[in-house]
């Protein structure tokens, strides 16, 4: 399919959903739009547009065909979720800190286009991958970075989910030690994970053939201090830990219990 937009032709193999190329085309007319009145000039090499600027001696392109490619699924020389931006000839490699909805590329592209379209444009905005577009004023005046904060392991969770009490938990594997039963719990990262467990010893009949030959002893840390217990993951034949104080459903002995938070 061949597909007109404000710069240049582009050809898929297959048919793209129309909803999709209309949010592409929205966005690369936006970015036509800003080049009006900007400092930013279209630059053609051979089949190649690029919008390029020179700010303080360094080079600025943006290649917007490139972030529809992205858009549509198609293969491009940058990497997903990247901004096809070039700083002195040089993959400048800017990111996009959005995970949840995904941002189009070719929307990036346009609010890239919009914060550098004035000489004074807001130095904080800019990635630190691209400092060396600043000025000696404008790096002094740029907040420190943030310090990371250290993590804590066995943090209360925070996603307001409903669990079973933990001791409840804690007592129903010690009735039932070396008995293989099914529990879902609440990793660290927040995300539920369904697991077929059982305590004791990793066994010669558990572990796969590619299954790495660990004992689980002589661990750091005490994982209980953490609100972990170390268990065998029944279906990776592997040791793993599973967080009993975020425990939203648990079967074991013949009997199921579960909160109102638990996944089917």
């Amino acid at each position: 399919m061949i597909y007109e937009t404000p710069f240049g032709i582009i050809t898929t193999e297959s048919e793209v959903d129309p909803n999709r190329m209309k949010a592409v085309q929205r966005a690369l007319r936006w970015c036509e739009t800003i080049l009006e009145s900007t400092l930013w000039t279209r630059c053609t090499e051979g089949s190649e547009i690029s919008l390029q600027q020179t700010i303080n001696q360094q080079l600025v392109e943006l290649f917007p065909l490139e972030a529809a490619m992205m858009d549509l699924g198609m293969k491009s020389r940058f990497s997903s979720n990247h901004l096809p931006i070039h700083l002195n000839r040089s993959n400048a490699c800017v990111r996009t800190m959005q995970h949840q909805p995904r941002a189009l590329h070719t929307d990036l592209v346009a609010s890239m286009l919009l914060l550098l379209s004035c000489s004074n444009f807001n130095a904080s905005a800019i990635p630190r991958t691209m400092h060396s577009i600043l000025t000696s004023e404008q790096r002094s005046s740029l907040p420190p970075p943030a310090r990371r904060q250290p993590y804590v392991a066995g943090r209360p969770s925070t996603s307001g989910r409903d669990f079973l009490p933990e001791l409840e938990i804690m007592k129903l594997l010690s009735q039932h030690h070396n008995v293989i039963f099914d529990i879902q719990f609440e990793m660290r990262n927040g995300n539920l994970r369904d697991m077929r467990a059982r305590e004791g010893m990793l066994t010669e009949e558990d572990e796969g053939e590619t299954s790495p030959q660990i004992s689980g002893a002589g661990m750091s840390y005490d994982p209980s201090d953490y609100h972990l217990k170390t268990v065998v993951d029944m279906e990776r034949g592997q040791y793993r830990c599973i967080a009993t104080d975020r425990v939203t459903k648990v079967t074991i002995g013949g009997n199921t219990y579960r909160t109102t938070s638990a996944r089917d």
